[in-house]
């Protein structure tokens, strides 16, 4: 953990300069509004669940807080923080939990959170992230999938709630307002491969496409006397500043049974287990090897950081956070600046995909969103948000649920199965080294474990989410290999090969000599070696450092994003 300080304390400053570009602004309104929606959506259902002990105002609260202690203090701040569909869950099972043994939620809530911020930092400071090198493809893009047919699922889910809430003619428009919010969003962030305007201004509408499709269908029912007249639900928050019910901002930790409190280290552990799979994966997919980043990670001190903030969000009875997916992932690719160029697939086929030339690096996209979130709990952007129809959220979760799949190798697998034959096409290396018939028999076991992990979500069982998730760690590595062909197996998730970080064969001259020229104008110290060359480094790096969640042998591997 103290090698992570030592190696990112020496690039911090150069944090706080790779800002100052029009990507850096996009990312930082992209992700406000990415972040923000779902915030509102599950803050609605936790006032609902909790009786008002919890609601938009804490959950935003608790984003704004952590997200500005991460940016400052987490090795990779990259990672976007918040409170995700499982900590829901997770936060209305322990109130349960406390009404059922008929004591006071927010302290046993603050219990729970202080335990789980020790068992955090105990993990930490033992190392324990090392077994983070266990996690392969397999269980990454499961998860990937996961998470993206969840938010799919609650777009879904909301937009059939407005037909129930609304009636036909509200359902109808609010129906018209998702659907449009997700279509523009996915139409202007591909503006790269458009072939109008110039490459300057296709990266502009690509950056600021999704927040445009936002606001303008925000806009959408004030447009006229007849829209404003259609009964449709806007969110739902308080008129000021203020906890939800009304109480003091810290928690009175004595208001609990002694008992209860050391009975909120069970609920505390099952936080530890969550955070321990779902911020680690969040923080991989956001340094996946496709982004090719030039610093290096710091997976011991960051989940230190995690602890911390969980023990500031238990003493003031908010939600913890953790990294969220997509939108960490996201961030990432937000701040990605790319060019085109050609490449050859497995197939011999040539194309054109974006390639990867560098990522902007710094801390600034992630303060600027958790700042944005936090001056959102205060007037007059309590009474803009509140003008927010939820119908623009639903579809706010379409349009990221779609994203999402965009750079996961199960869903491309899953797209090629359904694909004529003869038109079928990979880039990846395993499709010209593997039968097509193990392809689908391994990735049908990867859909079927996914579904059957969704099913679960979707029960009052939930709260084993994270266990299933682990499960798929000794599935991959001990259960699959003894009944499937190795080799095939390694081809297309090489867990053997999960510590090395292989330079793609055709890696184009420019990308290899982008890292020298930074350093060389000042934009890293000059001493500092890309993280994909360990030989050449003079900074040890954990092995945690080069996990891969791709094969690199091609550049559009690396890219196409």
């Amino acid at each position: 953990m103290l090698e992570d300080l030592r190696v990112r304390s020496g690039l911090y400053a150069d944090d706080f300069t790779d800002f100052w570009n029009l990507k850096v602004l996009a990312s930082v309104l992209f992700m406000f509004f990415t972040s923000i929606g779902p915030a509102a959506t599950f803050a609605s259902l936790l006032q609902y669940k909790t009786d008002d002990d919890i609601g938009a105002v804490e959950v935003f609260m608790s984003t704004a807080i952590t997200g500005v202690m991460w940016s400052f203090l987490a090795g990779q701040p990259l990672v976007i923080l918040g409170v995700t569909g499982p900590v829901s869950i997770l936060t209305i099972s322990i109130y349960t939990i406390s009404d059922s043994w008929g004591i006071k939620f927010l302290p046993f809530y603050a219990w729970s959170q202080i335990w789980a911020s020790l068992m955090h930092i105990l993990l930490a400071i033992f190392n324990f992230n090392d077994l983070i090198t266990l996690i392969t493809r397999f269980s990454v893009e499961i998860f990937g999938v996961l998470i993206a047919v969840i938010y799919l699922y609650t777009g879904i889910v909301g937009i059939k709630e407005g037909f129930e809430d609304s009636g036909f003619e509200g359902g109808i428009f609010q129906l018209l307002i998702s659907l449009g919010t997700a279509w523009l969003g996915l139409q202007l962030a591909g503006a790269r491969k458009w072939v109008v305007l110039n490459e300057n201004l296709r990266d502009l509408v690509s950056d600021y496409g999704p927040t445009f499709s936002l606001v303008l269908w925000s806009a959408v029912p004030y447009m006229s006397p007849s829209a404003r007249d259609v009964d449709i639900e806007k969110l739902d928050v308080p008129d000021r500043f203020d906890t939800t019910s009304g109480r003091a901002w810290l928690i009175d930790l004595t208001d609990i049974p002694v008992w209860a409190a050391f009975a909120a280290i069970l609920p505390g552990f099952i936080i530890t287990v969550l955070f321990f799979f779902d911020h680690n994966v969040s923080s991989l997919m956001a340094q996946a090897p496709e982004f090719k980043l030039r610093k290096p990670s710091a997976f011991h001190w960051d989940f230190f950081v995690v602890g911390v903030c969980i023990f500031v969000t238990g003493i003031l009875g908010i939600p913890p956070t953790n990294g969220l997916i997509p939108q960490a992932p996201l961030h990432t690719r937000s701040l990605t600046v790319t060019r085109s160029q050609e490449v050859t697939s497995a197939t011999g086929e040539t194309r054109r995909v974006d390639v990867v030339v560098k990522v902007h690096e710094q801390r600034v996209s992630n303060m600027g969103q958790a700042i944005l979130i936090g001056i959102m709990c205060f007037n007059p952007f309590l009474d803009i948000i509140r003008l927010v129809p939820t119908a623009a959220l639903d579809g706010l979760f379409l349009f990221m649920g779609a994203a999402s799949f965009a750079d996961n190798q199960l869903a491309e697998r899953i797209a090629l199965y359904f694909t004529e034959p003869r038109l079928r096409d990979c880039v990846h290396r395993f499709y010209s080294e593997v039968p097509f018939d193990f392809i689908t028999k391994f990735t049908m076991i990867q859909a079927l474990a996914c579904a059957i992990i969704f099913g679960v979500t979707l029960t009052p069982g939930a709260v084993v989410f994270p266990v299933l998730i682990g499960v798929l760690i000794p599935l991959r590595l001990l259960l699959l290999p003894k009944y499937m062909d190795k080799q095939y197996i390694s081809s297309i998730d090489p867990a053997d090969e999960s510590f090395e970080f292989d330079e793609p064969a055709d890696a184009d001259a420019r990308d290899s000599s982008a890292y020298d020229e930074d350093a060389a104008n000042g934009h890293l110290p000059s001493s500092y070696r890309r993280v994909d060359d360990p030989e050449k480094s003079d900074t040890p790096h954990t092995k945690t450092n080069s996990i891969v969640l791709q094969d690199n042998h091609n550049e559009a591997d690396l890219a196409d994003v």
